[in-house]
This record gives C-alpha cells, structure tokens and sequence, in this order.
C-alpha cells in the first residue's frame, strides 16, 4: 500500500507502445490475509487515504495513460479485502473502491480504472454484489488460474474456467471491455496437456469479443504457471498468439 510507483519499469512498457498495467494490494503481503489494519472498513474510513493520495499524486505526474487495477480478487477468501473475510462485505467493497476511485480519479485523468474478481471456481463465490458500478469503472479485469490435479483442485479446461464468469460480466457490464489480468496453467499428467489447454485459452478469448488484452502470470510460483515451461507449451503460445494477434 505504502510503495512507490515504478516509474523506470512504466517507462520502459510506454518505450515499447504499451500501456501499464499496475495493482495497487492495500495489505502488508507478508502478514497475511487475515489484518486487521486492512479491513475494508478502515478503507472505507479513510484510515489509509494518505496512501491513496500519495499514488494519485505519483499516477498524475507520471502523466500517460496507465491502467490502475486495486483490491483484485475480492471473491476469493486469500486477502484481508476478500468479502467474508475480517468482516467485509460486498457493500463495504463498493464504498472502499469509490473512495479510492474518487481520490485517484481527482487528481490523475490518466488513469484507467480495473475491477478485477477472481474466476469463478474452486474457493471463490460470485462477484457481481461487488461490482461498483459503471460510473466507477473503465475495464473489468478477471484473473483465473488452472491449478490442475492437486488436493483441493482438479484439472479444468479454460472454456469450463471462465464461461460462467464471462456469462455473469456480460449482464453484470455489458458496455465494459474485458481484460484478463492474470492467467496461467499447471503443468498437466502428461506433456502435451498444457499445450492444448494454452490453444483452448486462446480460442476462449478469441471468442469473447470484449476480451481486448491479459496478462499471463509468468512465474514459477505455487505452480509452474509460465507459458515456456516446456517447448511444447511455448510453441502453443507461440502460434495461438500469433493468430489471436492478426484479428
């Protein structure tokens, strides 16, 4: 909450003619999710507006259009904003991301506002009581994992991944573009799994013609998320990229 705008990293995303993408986690990522200085509700009374201010403050003097995207994931229970979690509701939700909105939105017009709720799977609840509406925001964001076969969770295609959530955006905010701001695949029983569910994710967003942009999670983290975790896999993305680009 109390970190700096990277501004040498946004610098070298505009060099190449892209527009940045930040999230803003008002928590302490080592403490967590269950905090009890980053309930909504102190957000919501404006315990941490001096944060706020100083990244509208850094956003404005940046001056080029950025994408902003605060408190993701608010349907899953992980952070200390989750609804359900220290006491938050999906109504405390709402009034937390207006403020911040108001706040950031005063000061820096370059700013582009994403709300982004978790796939709707394993762990998560429905999301639409915590949208904030469209006056509030510019892109709905949506991030969805494939954990593949672990306690806890099983392999999903994409199509099974992100359906319902995308049936739900399109009633929820049908004037709305559709970013996918986090995405990766575990690595499957067998090599060629993780291939095909790469094609299968492209061919879901190539469908969805709102779907103008995502972000694949390129880490080796809980799971090996990264898109080049085998040569396989990397050609998948390759040429499923190459394709969803030419439209």
């Amino acid at each position: 909450m109390n970190d700096q705008l990277p501004v040498a990293s946004l610098d070298v995303i505009r060099g190449f003619a892209a527009t940045p993408l930040v999230t803003l986690e008002p928590w302490d990522p080592r403490a967590g999710q269950n905090q009890s200085d980053f309930t909504l509700t102190r957000i919501v009374d404006g315990q941490h507006d001096a944060a706020l201010y100083s990244w509208a403050s850094q956003l404005a003097a940046w001056k080029h259009p950025i994408l902003f995207r605060f408190a993701q994931e608010m349907n899953g229970s992980w952070y200390p904003w989750s609804i359900g979690t220290n006491g938050n509701s999906a109504a405390e939700y709402r009034t937390a991301w207006q403020r911040m909105h108001s706040i950031i939105s005063n000061a820096a017009p370059n700013v582009s506002f994403v709300w982004a709720p978790n796939a709707i799977t394993e762990g998560t609840t429905d999301f639409a009581s915590s949208y904030p509406g469209d006056q509030f925001v510019d892109y709905i964001g949506l991030d969805g994992y494939n954990w593949g076969t672990i306690p806890g969770h099983q392999w999903q295609s994409a199509d099974k991944l992100f359906s319902r959530s995308f049936a739900t955006i399109d009633r929820l905010a049908p004037s709305r573009p559709i970013l996918i701001t986090e995405v990766g695949c575990a690595e499957g029983s067998r090599p060629e799994l993780k291939a095909n569910w790469i094609r299968d994710f492209f061919a879901v967003i190539e469908a969805h013609d709102r779907v103008s942009g995502f972000v694949w999670f390129q880490m080796d983290k809980e799971r090996d998320w990264r898109f080049n975790s085998s040569p396989a896999s990397t050609a998948a993305f390759r040429e499923s990229l190459a394709q969803w680009t030419r439209f």
